[in-house]
């Protein structure tokens, strides 16, 4: 069991709903979750997705809730209590994952950063394309080719990395509660005005019609319900330990299944009313430049839709306004990146506190230290490329296992079944144990089998890129435990 003390805690339930919807909302419904619409058929995918939401998404953010709330400790500590070392390795393996995301993540909040400061200013040009692919990413032709730095990039990111350092250093009621609290309710509010400006638009009511009308041959297709759940997986960080270590954080008085099913509609309801948002300016792009609606998106990129399409599009309103609403949205998506970025980085630093027996202060230097050199790696030019090979691992293949992990280790207990029922004796509370026990499970075995199936059909640079990362995960997991272990007795000695 931990030793945190009360000033360690959230201040209230209402600010720790808001810091995991913080956690939650990110790229990932922004510009993945229109991104995921739009390639699988419109309401074609939300209504699968409703589903995993209810009989996937909230069982286990009650699970990894539950976890952190039941022993106050982040997720390495907790597999510890179930499977000793062994379960240590794979706590590890996680945070290792983390670390690999945070990498990335925080770069790409970088984007974000830096096109907040290219629409102010008015230096995004009419080509869009170019200017994102070859003047910005500096886009190479392949993995194997690194190409030169992005210099706005490596700024943006060092930006992000010292806001996220000056914010959790503090005690998480001081740092992340108050800007979550302050700065998601903006975010779901712009949202929501930008997704009302765009009905006003011409054409842009059809965005609706595109958006929920449902393509129900699409419901056949086996890689429909892999997009569906791995966006909910991604987009909730399960299967992370990041649930469980805001959860660690967490009162006696707090009833983690109210909270949770609050943070799955949130998460929910900003997708939703950014997807209605998008999809009307993909209509009014439709209805003023004669282009057909399934046609727009030429790309697989997530970032198409925000960094090339949106700028665009910007065009038509001139060149103040286009300034005025660039601006805002574009630091919508910052906001919603960095407080991603918050989650991850206190998902890694309380395991390194607990498990090195450090100061919070010091647990956060070294992992935003350890990211941003990493974080390197992703503003070259073959970046695109790296990450598009390590995803399918450290937000596949990798968060499938761990959320299996978690089920298997955690799920079947009396404990959880009786603190659910004190959260909640309801029917629901019975319906979302039976989901977890009984239909998580196989779900997670069927998606984690097929990709695996895939993988390995044929073998490609790509393919040993993740491969090779797991296996040095797994290696630097082994002596990650040693080490500590090693520091815990002489601790304990001393």
């Amino acid at each position: 069991m931990s030793n945190q003390s009360e000033s360690s805690n959230w201040k209230t339930q209402s600010g720790y709903v808001w810091s995991l919807i913080g956690s939650a909302v990110g790229f990932a419904n922004i510009l993945s979750f229109s991104a995921q619409v739009y390639k699988n058929g419109g309401g074609a995918f939300l209504i699968p997705y409703m589903l995993a939401v209810l009989v996937l998404g909230i069982p286990m953010l009650l699970l990894e809730g539950f976890v952190g709330y039941k022993w106050k400790l982040p997720v390495v500590g907790a597999y510890g209590l179930k499977w000793n070392k062994v379960g240590k390795v794979l706590g590890w393996l996680s945070v290792l994952a983390c670390l690999t995301i945070g990498g990335f993540y925080i770069v790409l909040t970088g984007y974000s950063a830096a096109f907040t400061y290219f629409a102010a200013v008015d230096l995004i040009p009419e080509d869009s394309r170019a200017f994102f692919i070859d003047t910005f990413l500096k886009t190479t032709a392949s993995l194997s080719h690194f190409g030169e730095l992005s210099v706005p990039i490596f700024l943006g990111t060092l930006v992000v990395g010292f806001l996220t350092w000056f914010v959790l250093v503090r005690q998480v009621k001081d740092g992340i509660e108050r800007i979550c609290s302050i700065f998601m309710p903006i975010l779901a509010v712009i949202m929501a005005i930008f997704a009302v400006i765009v009905c006003l638009l011409p054409g842009g009511m059809d965005g609706w019609i595109y958006y929920l009308k449902p393509d129900f041959s699409k419901l056949s297709d086996a890689n429909l319900w892999r997009d569906v759940f791995g966006q909910l997986f991604f987009s909730l960080s399960l299967g992370l330990g990041i649930i469980i270590g805001y959860s660690r954080h967490t009162g006696q008085k707090m009833n983690i299944a109210k909270a949770m099913a609050w943070v799955a509609l949130g998460d929910f309801a900003v997708s939703f009313i950014s997807g209605a948002a998008i999809f009307g300016f993909l209509a009014h792009i439709s209805y003023t430049q004669g282009i057909p609606f399934d046609s727009i998106i030429t790309s697989d990129s997530t970032f198409e839709i925000g960094f090339v399409l949106f700028p665009k599009m910007l065009k038509y309103f001139g060149p103040i306004l286009s300034q005025i609403i660039g601006t805002i949205f574009f630091f919508c998506i910052f906001v919603a990146g960095i407080t991603g970025v918050f989650s991850i980085v206190e998902s890694i630093a309380g395991n390194v506190e607990v498990e090195f027996r450090t100061t919070r202060r010091t647990a956060v230097t070294w992992v935003i230290g350890t990211l941003m050199a990493i974080s390197v790696l992703f503003c070259m030019g073959n970046a695109s490329h790296l990450i598009d090979a390590l995803a399918p691992m450290v937000l596949g293949t990798n968060m499938l296992i761990g959320g299996l992990a978690l089920v298997i280790a955690f799920g079947y207990t009396k404990t959880f079944r009786d603190q659910m029922k004190e959260w909640d004796s309801s029917r629901m509370s019975s319906f979302f144990i039976f989901a977890l026990r009984y239909i998580a499970p196989v779900l997670l075995g069927v998606i984690l089998l097929a990709n695996l199936i895939t993988e390995f059909q044929h073998f490609d640079l790509p393919k040993m890129v993740r491969w090779g990362w797991f296996g040095i995960a797994l290696i630097g997991s082994c002596l990650i435990v040693y080490f500590s272990n090693r520091k815990q007795i002489s601790h304990n000695l001393s």
